[in-house]
């Protein structure tokens, strides 16, 4: 799954326009480097993340969800 999508997905950022624009801006990093709206995530893959608000968060990815719709209640079992 693309890092925008998963991004927006798991409801760590919003919208995928606001994690293209994150992602392009460097706020986002993938496994310690500098990612692309179009770079893969795979299980145990960390992501860090300066969002809008200034706030800093770093996950691991646990699970890739199967579909573009996962519920709020099962969202924080992806990472």
């Amino acid at each position: 799954m693309r890092i925008d999508l998963f991004l927006k997905v798991t409801g760590i950022l919003k919208t995928r326009s606001i994690a293209g624009k994150a992602i392009s801006s460097g706020s986002v990093e993938l496994n310690g480097k500098g990612a692309k709206a179009s770079a893969t995530v795979s299980a145990g893959d960390r992501i860090r993340v300066v969002k809008p608000n200034g706030e800093l968060l770093t996950v691991e990815v646990m699970e890739i969800p199967v579909s573009r719709s996962v519920s709020r209640k099962h969202r924080q079992n992806l990472y």
